[in-house]
């Protein structure tokens, strides 16, 4: 009779929990992840994410033009073949901000068609398998949102860096010009200057981005979409924004309740080193450094001079032993130097040995940084990563090295002043803190409101009228020269008058002194 009762009493608390899970309508939903640019970094951040979701029990499909070596039931990989790589030109230190946006330009026309002609791709446009919400980075291609509009998907934008204007149009997010750095520019201040150069860069990548990239965008749209709506309109209706970024690592800035800080968690998902590594590094006594450019950026493309400054002042740090990331053999690498091809840098960074990285400056790479308390050594090369850098150095955990002002006397100078001198370490450990000790786990922030968007089909109850204003709405341009158009009435309405009984008063006494 026991057995019985327990045999019922487990029956019904399987048939709770089945309810409760068919009754919220969440569990085992049906995500759509596309991360479509050939940017590694990129990928990992997405996937991380996704395979996070799949692990929740939703059943997940990450549409990517690379492949993770996983095995989750839930979470299914399709390669998206045909679309070109970053150009080098994009990455290379040696070019220009002008260099950099042509081969930019460049990668966006041969990838426009590309990503429309891939075969996953076409097969959502001609299946339009049922999904709840699609998760999609917003870099470089706007124009994929036709495909989700003509899927009928709630759409969050998954963006791998901080707030900027890039992103924020997608929710009216404010613009703090003071406050919020812009691509390719230092760190932005309160100096004139600063806000003079940041706002006249916003307003021409606008214009740019409004009257050349966009028509062309939905002209692409409409051959693969026909009948879809304006691209701008599509643009209104993004449901979230998830931002790779947080207070520790960033100026502090306004967000609305739809664009969401999901920054640190990937780097808190650090995994065993793979036992070579983890044999290096143990035996680092003395200590290690980490150096890696990150995914984009090959050391190919480094200067010899300015490569051989590096290796020369990392030999001079021995006993302490280096990690190095190089896609190319190193015939002159110091002994203490270990180079490999593809390196595990999160979990690198997490080993307790490590006391450096010396780093690009990509928001990803600085994020992981921060969560383990490792000082860095900053050479930013193109992108936010420069005023990623600044910010770094400004909170105090960071040196910077311009890529042109490397030298063996300013690499030997900032090895010599990241090891020695405690306070960049100390700043790293309490911007640390500060990463960690979120009223809310950054993972778990963020499945909640993936979710959250999957119960409520989408994020209308979080859009704020911003959405609905033009751009001189939203930044009261029209209210202003509303101002100083009665402004200059007034004056040239009282100067007129002024003058009016001045000729009057002055004028008519002088007539009447010539009679008498």
């Amino acid at each position: 009779m026991h057995e019985f009762f327990s045999e019922m009493h487990l029956k019904f608390l399987l048939f709770a929990a089945a309810f409760l899970c068919v009754s919220n309508g969440i569990e085992g939903s049906k995500i759509l992840g596309v991360f479509w640019t050939p940017s590694k970094s990129h990928h990992i951040l997405g996937s991380a994410l996704l395979q996070a979701l799949a692990k929740k029990g939703h059943n997940v499909t990450l549409l990517s033009p690379f492949i993770d070596d996983v095995d989750i039931p839930t979470f299914k990989q399709i390669k998206l073949e045909g679309i070109i790589g970053m150009l080098d030109g994009i990455a290379s230190p040696n070019n220009s901000i002008v260099q950099q946006t042509l081969s930019f330009l460049q990668f966006l026309r041969s990838n426009r068609e590309n990503f429309w002609l891939a075969e996953p791709i076409q097969h959502l446009i001609n299946a339009k398998e049922d999904y709840d919400v699609v998760i999609a980075i917003p870099l470089i291609y706007d124009g994929q949102l036709a495909l989700y509009h003509h899927l009928g998907l709630p759409v969050i934008y998954f963006f791998p860096g901080g707030s900027n204007f890039i992103v924020n149009k997608y929710v009216a997010n404010p613009n703090w010009i003071h406050s919020v750095p812009m691509p390719m520019l230092n760190a932005a201040s309160g100096s004139f200057l600063s806000r003079l150069v940041t706002t006249s860069f916003v307003l021409v990548m606008r214009a740019f981005e409004m009257y050349l990239v966009d028509p062309v965008h939905q002209e692409t749209m409409n051959k693969y979409i026909p009948g879809c709506p304006e691209l701008s309109e599509l643009q209104k209706n993004i449901s979230l924004v998830f931002v790779n970024s947080h207070l520790s690592i960033e100026p502090v800035r306004p967000y609305v309740p739809n664009m969401v800080q999901i920054g640190g968690f990937y780097a808190q998902t650090a995994k065993k080193l793979p036992d070579d590594l983890q044999k290096y590094l143990d035996s680092a006594k003395e200590g290690a450094i980490l150096f890696s450019f990150g995914t984009n950026m090959k050391i190919k493309d480094m200067d010899e001079d300015k490569l051989k400054a590096i290796l020369e002042g990392l030999r001079k740090i021995a006993p302490m032993k280096v990690v190095f990331k190089s896609e190319i053999e190193l015939k002159n690498a110091p002994k203490n130097v270990l180079v490999s091809k593809w390196l595990p840098q999160n979990d690198i960074l997490a080993h307790p040995n490590i006391k450096a990285f010396i780093t690009h400056g990509g928001l990803g790479g600085n994020t992981e940084s921060v969560y383990h308390g490792v000082p860095m050594i900053g050479i930013p090369l193109f992108a936010d990563q420069k005023s990623n850098v600044e910010n770094a150095v400004q909170a105090g955990y960071a040196i910077k090295i311009s890529y042109e002002d490397i030298t063996q006397e300013t690499v030997d100078k900032a090895l010599e002043e990241i090891l020695k001198n405690p306070s960049y370490s100390k700043m790293a450990k309490k911007r640390s803190s500060l990463l960690k000790n979120q009223p809310i786990n950054p993972l778990d922030k963020a499945i909640w409101w993936v979710e959250h968007i999957i119960e409520h089909k989408g994020g209308e109850h979080l859009r704020n009228l911003g959405m609905d204003l033009e751009w001189y709405q939203l930044y009261m341009v029209d209210i202003i020269l509303f101002y100083l158009v009665v402004i200059v009435i007034w004056s040239a309405s009282s100067f007129l008058t002024l003058r009016w009984v001045i000729r009057k008063l002055f004028f008519r006494s002088s007539k009447k002194t010539k009679k008498d």
